[in-house]
C-alpha cells in the first residue's frame, strides 16, 4: 500500500468533500406496498478543493485499463486535523438519478464505484461532516498475493508502473507522481526465497531483509506484525518462473520513489 505520505495517485485523487442538499433513499429489496421506505436525509456541504467526480472516475478506468488487473486504488477518508479515520463520517455518491451510499470499513477505508461517463458527469461526493474537515486519501494496492508473486509478475508491476506515470498523467505533470521502484515483501520473519525449476533440480535463492524498509500497511500505533521487509525490483538475472516463498501473513505492497 502506498499512502499519501509515501506512494499513490496523490496529486489526483487527495479529496475535502462538499455540496449542500439532502437525498431521499429507497431499499433495493421488494416491500410489501404498505410498509413506509425510510427516508435518508444526510446534510452535504461543497468545498472548492474536490476533484469533480468525473475526473476521479477518469483516472479509475485509466487505472483499470492500464493496469492490467495488477493493482487497484483503496481510498480512506481522514481527518484533516488528526490524520486519523473519523468514525462517524458518512459518504455517499449523488449523480441526477440516485443517491448511492458509499459504505464505510471500521477503519475509515473504502471504494469507489466506476461509473459510465455519462453518469460520471453529474456525480458528486458527498458526506455529512463540517465544510473542509475531511480528506480522502487514494493508496494503490497490488491485487497480486505474495504466494502468487513471481519474477515475471514482478516485471509485469513495473512496467505497469512506467504506463501509469506516463498515461494517467500529462508530462508536465509526472515529476509530481513517484516512480515504481518495486514490490515490497514484509514478513513476520526474514524467511524468504525464490525458488524455480532448472533442468531437474529446483534451484532456491534466499532474499535477504532490507532494514531501512517498512511495513506501510502497519499504523505507527500498532505492535509490528510483519517486521521484515524485503523487495525484489524486477533487475535482478533471475528467471521469470522464480517464485516467491514467504512465511504466512506476509504481505506485499508497491515501493515508490521518495
Amino acid at each position: 500500500m502506498n499512502r499519501c505520505t509515501h506512494s499513490h495517485l496523490h496529486q489526483a485523487l487527495v479529496c475535502a468533500v462538499l455540496w449542500t442538499c439532502s437525498f431521499s433513499a429507497c431499499a433495493e429489496d421488494a416491500k410489501p406496498a404498505t410498509e413506509q421506505l425510510e427516508t435518508v436525509t444526510v446534510q452535504l456541504q461543497k468545498d472548492p478543493a474536490i476533484m469533480p467526480y468525473a475526473e476521479m472516475n477518469e483516472v479509475l478506468t485509466k487505472l483499470q485499463r492500464v493496469g492490467e488487473g495488477l493493482v487497484r486504488l483503496d481510498f480512506k477518508v481522514m481527518s484533516k486535523d488528526t490524520k486519523k479515520p473519523v468514525l462517524t463520517a458518512k459518504l455517499a455518491l449523488a449523480t441526477d438519478e440516485r443517491y448511492l451510499p458509499i459504505p464505510l470499513a471500521a477503519d475509515g477505508t473504502f471504494s469507489l464505484p466506476l461509473l459510465p461517463e455519462d453518469q460520471a458527469k453529474n456525480a458528486e461526493l458527498a458526506t455529512n461532516q463540517t465544510k473542509g474537515s475531511l480528506h480522502i486519501m487514494g493508496t494503490l494496492e497490488l491485487t497480486v498475493t505474495a504466494d502468487q508473486l513471481d519474477m515475471k509478475t514482478v516485471r509485469r508491476m513495473m512496467r505497469v508502473g512506467h504506463s501509469l506515470r506516463t498515461e494517467m498523467l500529462p508530462f508536465y505533470l509526472r515529476w509530481m507522481m513517484p516512480q515504481v521502484e518495486g514490490v515490497r515483501i514484509c514478513s513476520p520473519a526474514a524467511a524468504w526465497q525464490l525458488e524455480w525449476p532448472e533442468g531437474q533440480q529446483t534451484m532456491a535463492l534466499p532474499l535477504a531483509a532490507d532494514p531501512q524498509e517498512k511495513d506501510p500497511h502497519q499504523e505507527k500505533s500498532q505492535t509490528p506484525l510483519r517486521p521484515f521487509c524485503t523487495v525484489l525490483s524486477g533487475q535482478e538475472r533471475w528467471p521469470d518462473s522464480a517464485r516467491l516463498i514467504s512465511p504466512a501473513g506476509s504481505k506485499l505492497s508497491v515501493k515508490m520513489s521518495r
